[in-house]
């Protein structure tokens, strides 16, 4: 597009071309040369103005909004829609008696005499056998939220915890759509079973919490994303690499994929999941393979998968200056930027420790860091133990092709050298 001008350029242009090229000198305020002069400079922005919005419009790279949908529509490309956060699978959200209790479902349930427990039993909460509790309700569309209910979950389903376990897991759905909702680990922590009249005398003994992060509320895709959308619509055909990644891509809360072509024989393709949080949770691979399996050729299988996990154990002591005031907040930053650090390593990373020691002094007030050791090991994601680990020297290291570093406040110890 040639560059735009406005009403002065023009308006300047034209009467030093007219100055050098005719015998006209009066151009004030007053003259007919001024106003015809002014007619052509305004029509002319004008003309400017329409081509500038015509190139917009149909300019892919330009474009904004609704011009941006419309060429999207020409090519059947949709915007997407707000998402609300949500994980329907049953490894992630849960519901348990608290364990500092020691106690089953039977005891619990001894707060009631046997006249409530009957009148539960009436409402549907409890499942009585031989006056034995052997089911207890906790019904459809109850509250979770984090620890000052700035985000809220309801569970999608009825969930029961029997007298053979002390926990159930259910699938759970964000109060409102849009990123906003998107929480870590651990983070779903209270309930509203308090104002379910029938369970108020045990709600303080029922406790939840979620396994896994759940990220993937989003708003629809802003236009950046949606001309990338655009942009490889004609590249992508079935089962190609283009239309697989867009596919998966698309999903939120998934940050890259890799690929595996034939791991499990011919046709197979694995696909490695690297998320927008360190762990993937099975109810984001289980939406994944769902998306990404209507995109293969008749006779292919995708498979997905989260990376291997390599759990990352550091202590380390720092040293600060005699004029901080606040040690611990200073530790508890330094220990905050080590696992941000390691976290935030995309698939096959490397841990480059002199870099890891820069994010340290970052923060203010830190004159030195002492390692105390460094130890990797097999990181079991589900139950939050890291096995095999193997003591390291404090030097790089380098992650295999499908494996990620990961660490958290259990792994990462830090304190102040005295």
């Amino acid at each position: 597009m040639p560059s735009r001008r406005n009403y002065l350029t023009i308006f300047q242009d034209g009467r030093t071309r007219l100055q050098s090229n005719a015998p006209i000198n009066n151009f004030n305020s007053q003259g007919i040369t001024k106003g015809y002069l002014d007619v052509l400079s305004i029509e002319m922005e004008k003309l400017y103005d329409n081509f500038e919005f015509l190139v917009g419009a149909f300019d892919p790279s330009r474009s904004t909004g609704s011009n941006l949908d419309k060429i999207g529509f020409l090519l059947g490309e949709n915007r997407s829609v707000a998402l609300a956060a949500a994980d329907y699978s049953t490894t992630n959200f849960y519901f348990y008696i608290d364990t500092r209790l020691n106690w089953d479902l039977q005891k619990m349930m001894g707060n009631y005499t046997i006249d409530e427990l009957d009148v539960l039993q009436e409402q549907g909460y409890i499942t009585l056998s031989g006056g034995t509790v052997t089911q207890l309700k906790i019904p459809q569309g109850t509250l979770v939220s984090n620890s000052n209910q700035s985000i809220s979950y309801s569970t999608i389903n009825d969930a029961f915890i029997t007298s053979a376990s002390t926990s159930v897991y259910v699938g759970v759905v964000a109060s409102s759509a849009g990123p906003a909702s998107n929480v870590n680990s651990n983070v779903l922590i209270t309930n509203n079973i308090s104002s379910i009249p029938q369970l108020r005398k045990i709600s303080n003994f029922i406790r939840n919490s979620n396994r896994y992060p759940i990220q993937n509320g989003r708003f629809s895709f802003n236009d950046d994303q949606f001309r990338y959308q655009i942009s490889t619509s004609k590249a992508a055909k079935p089962s190609n690499e283009i239309s697989i990644r867009r596919t998966a891509l698309s999903v939120p809360g998934v940050r890259d994929i890799m690929f595996e072509k034939n791991k499990y024989g011919n046709g197979t393709v694995n696909l490695i999941v690297d998320g927008t949080s360190p762990l993937l949770s099975q109810g984001l691979i289980d939406t994944i393979k769902e998306r990404v399996q209507l995109q293969a050729s008749y006779g292919d299988t995708i498979f997905v998968s989260a990376p291997e996990y390599v759990g990352v154990e550091i202590s380390f002591n720092i040293i600060v200056d005699p004029t901080v005031t606040d040690s611990l907040t200073a530790r508890n930053n330094a220990r905050n930027a080590i696992i941000s650090y390691i976290n935030d390593l995309p698939i096959g990373g490397e841990i480059v420790w002199n870099q890891l020691i820069s994010e340290v002094f970052k923060i203010p007030g830190t004159r030195d860091f002492v390692p105390n050791y460094f130890k990797l090991g097999n990181y079991d994601s589900f139950n939050k133990i890291n096995r095999n680990q193997i003591v390291l020297r404090y030097t790089n290291q380098k992650a295999n092709l499908a494996e990620k570093f990961y660490t958290d406040v259990g792994l990462c110890s830090a304190c102040i050298a005295q």
